[in-house]
């Protein structure tokens, strides 16, 4: 049975990349998986909803989780944006 070439561009390797630029798409989307995706191995703000649990015993206002939602969706718009740009250069 032999194996189907892989397609290095839309699956880059992260372990054994074969050229700079598929070194460079490989840390791309795992940068993309870590911020954006919310099974991701490790923590990411970006992905985390807050509450009106401030933690402590302490609570949030409204307004300052509201405020707070805002920011990380702004920021996670721009950083993907930035990815995206990235990406088209490589």
């Amino acid at each position: 049975m032999s194996e189907e070439p892989r397609d290095r561009v839309k699956n880059p390797s992260i372990n054994f990349p074969q050229t700079a630029e598929e070194a460079q798409r490989a840390i791309v989307q795992q940068v993309r998986r870590m911020l954006f995706e919310e099974h991701s191995a490790g923590y990411s703000p970006l992905t985390k909803t807050r509450t009106d649990d401030a933690g402590f015993g302490t609570v949030r206002r409204p307004q300052q989780t509201k405020w707070l939602n805002d920011a990380a969706d702004l920021i996670g718009a721009v950083i993907g944006d930035k990815l995206d740009e990235i990406e088209a250069v490589i």
